[in-house]
């Protein structure tokens, strides 16, 4: 059933099953939802309707309770369609926008800083991925052959460092034209030209014209590569403070994958450039993260840097006060402010 198929009222217990949830990490009974709702709705009423919401998949039914739980499935409506947003309080902009005034710092420290901002705001660990995009300029190309048509292509590059690859051709180059090739080649290099301009020296489906393809794809390949990435977790202990991990298994498991940032850094891919990315649960394509939830987005520093920034907690999070703390801090480290949402301002309850 889609979610278009829910009344308003179905709705509305949903949100505050969820909320309530969020709060309190017990299982919701009618007789308290009754009770928040001021009475406008009887207990049976809302029993039926959380009876109905739990053969949709939207709640679920913890084994030793009488109340009911959200389901991944309940928390993605409530993200899409059902939370209010929230706002940052005036002393956390404060706060952020004082931490970030030196951010023209080690790029190490900055997302450490910022790390540190994040899981203090939130309660939960903060996790940031950081990439510089230092190009690589290709100074000196070298050709070795290896057997007949096959050949070792060597590239020498500013900052220091050495790529090699095997180009495999249809045959074997005439004699010469390896040599023609790299000096042809290398001048074009220093020049800072690509290898295109040499494809006319060559007839189309010869071994050279093959070589010359090779090499410019394996050129241009090195120049679009970025430096490897270095990853910062602020904050981990703060997980063993939701009750959802104090089983030491289930917080251990968690821990070890937060200190792997291959891991880590694969939640990150396919995100959504400068948008909030909600994963929940199973949505993580990780075991480990089943009951977790990455909260993340992007942010560009200029300078040839950029990553991600975000947080990573139980499926119980509340989402609404991480989403507005992690949007002011992202907007905080690339200098843009104003900090809330341009369409309104926030009442008193909105802050929380």
């Amino acid at each position: 059933m889609f979610a278009m198929d829910l009344s308003e009222r179905k709705r509305q217990i949903l949100k505050a099953i969820i909320e309530q949830y969020i709060a309190t990490a017990e299982p919701v009974g009618s007789k308290l939802l009754a009770a928040v709702t001021g009475g406008a709705v009887s207990s049976a009423t809302i029993r039926n309707e959380m009876s109905e919401l739990e053969e949709m998949g939207y709640i679920e039914k913890p084994h030793t309770s009488a109340g009911r739980a959200p389901t991944p499935l309940g928390y993605r409506l409530y993200v899409d369609e059902l939370m209010s947003r929230c706002y940052a309080t005036a002393l956390e902009i404060e706060q952020i926008r004082r931490q970030l005034e030196s951010k023209m710092q080690e790029l190490d420290q900055t997302m450490d800083r910022a790390s540190a901002i994040l899981s203090e705001l939130t309660g939960q660990p903060a996790v940031s991925l950081s990439a510089r995009r230092a190009p690589r300029r290709v100074k000196r190309l070298e050709l070795i052959p290896i057997q007949e048509g096959e050949y070792a292509l060597v590239a020498v590059t500013h900052p220091p460092g050495v790529h090699n690859t095997v180009a495999r051709l249809g045959g074997p180059l005439d004699e010469g034209e390896g040599e023609a090739f790299c000096q042809a080649a290398n001048l074009l290099l220093q020049r800072g030209e690509g290898l295109s301009g040499l494809e006319s020296a060559a007839a189309p489906g010869s071994p050279l014209a093959e070589l010359i393809a090779s090499a410019a794809e394996f050129v241009g390949q090195i120049q679009r590569r970025q430096d490897s990435y270095d990853m910062v977790v602020q904050g981990a202990a703060r997980l063993l403070g939701n009750p959802e991990f104090y089983d030491a298994h289930k917080a251990r498991a968690l821990l070890e994958f937060l200190s792997d940032k291959n891991k880590v850094f694969a939640l990150t891919q396919d995100h959504k450039p400068q948008m909030l990315n909600i994963r929940i649960g199973p949505e993580n394509g990780q075991g480990v993260m089943e009951e977790a939830s990455f909260i993340f987005t992007a942010y560009d520093l200029g300078e040839d840097t950029s990553g991600v920034i975000g947080v990573i907690g139980p499926t119980r999070m509340d989402y609404s006060k991480i989403a507005s703390r992690l949007l002011l801090l992202s907007r905080g480290l690339q200098g843009l402010m104003p900090i809330r949402f341009p369409e309104e301002e926030p009442g008193e309850d909105d802050n929380r």
